[in-house]
């Protein structure tokens, strides 16, 4: 019976999903689902589309243990947003060898359950510092920044250089030739679309065809959406397609999904790992200035009575010279 639920419950999400997704592509509600790859890259579009229908202004999502974990609790009387979630499940088979000998194995299958996860808004506890990838972090972090994006180019070499053109990609060479100058947005808008470029045509073909421009368009729509960068004016319309094409669409919203979370998983880890560096530095640094100024504190308390007066008086006699 409860098997049967369970599985009553899955059908529904999946069916209320499938008729959300159809309907926002035809009123021309693409975007939210492009930043809601970007925002939610660990999800899949069942489930930002659910995410959406049920807290559209959600910007951080984990599940409650997850949220335990970071030391954050879920508020009282907060309730759930319901996701698919899939998992592995293990279990031990026995089977007998040629020899007649039982042999006990461990297998894992992947099972599909109806779960819950919390937006960072419904929850509370200590400050979260992985949210640490916006605008200004980008801008005190840049080289750090240019490093991960150059580096998720996997087997490309990034060249600064004077030239006439923003960039330019030399495919077979695998080199990509950015103006040297720009300012620091630029260079890093200049990368994630060249990056963007790069990772897609190494992706297979899904979805409808002749929607290279629409990839990477949305590409940097998701990236930029999560980083807290400026987003750029696309048209994103597709609300002319048919039943069919809007669910073929979803290869191509895959796609983008995929390349959205290599890139955004090189770029935040590099950055979180680069704020956390200098909070220790500046830690390390009060540490230093409270002992020594307790140092001190102690070395004057030892000096005599009669010191720490002609000290105050040569020091009041200097001032007032």
């Amino acid at each position: 019976m409860e098997k049967e639920k369970i599985l009553s419950s899955l059908e529904e999400l999946t069916s209320n999903a499938n008729e959300t997704y159809k309907k926002m592509i035809k009123e021309n509600k693409i975007k939210d689902i492009i930043k809601a790859i970007g925002l939610f890259p660990d999800q899949t579009i069942t489930n930002d589309i659910l995410i959406l229908s049920q807290k559209p202004d959600a910007t951080c999502v984990k599940r409650m243990k997850e949220w335990n974990f970071y030391h954050r609790s879920v508020n009282k009387s907060e309730k759930g947003i319901k996701v698919i979630s899939h998992y592995l499940e293990k279990y031990e088979v026995d089977h007998t060898d040629e020899n007649g000998k039982i042999i006990t194995k461990g297998v894992e299958k992947l099972k599909t359950d109806v779960g819950y996860v919390f937006d960072i808004s419904q929850t509370h506890g200590e400050e979260y510092d992985y949210l640490n990838s916006n605008k200004e972090n980008i801008a005190r972090h840049f080289e750090t920044a240019k490093s991960a994006l150059e580096k998720t180019a996997r087997g490309f070499d990034v060249i600064y250089q004077d030239q006439e053109e923003k960039s330019k990609i030399d495919f077979e060479n695998k080199k990509i030739f950015i103006k040297d100058g720009l300012s620091i947005d630029q260079v890093i808008n200049t990368l994630i679309e060249d990056v963007a470029d790069v990772l897609l045509k190494s992706r297979r073909q899904e979805g409808l065809e002749n929607l290279e421009d629409f990839e990477h368009n949305a590409v940097i729509f998701a990236v930029n959406s999560k980083l807290g960068l400026d987003l750029p004016e696309y048209d994103f319309d597709m609300s002319n397609l048919n039943d069919v094409a809007i669910d073929e669409l979803k290869g191509n919203l895959q796609k983008v999904r995929s390349v959205t979370k290599q890139m955004l998983s090189n770029f935040e880890s590099a950055i979180e790992r680069a704020v956390r560096e200098l909070d220790k530095k500046m830690k390390e640094k009060e540490t230093e200035i409270e002992e020594k100024t307790q140092k001190n504190s102690e070395i004057i308390e030892k000096i005599p009575a009669k010191s720490k007066k002609r000290t105050k008086k040569a020091q009041s006699e200097v001032e007032n010279a």
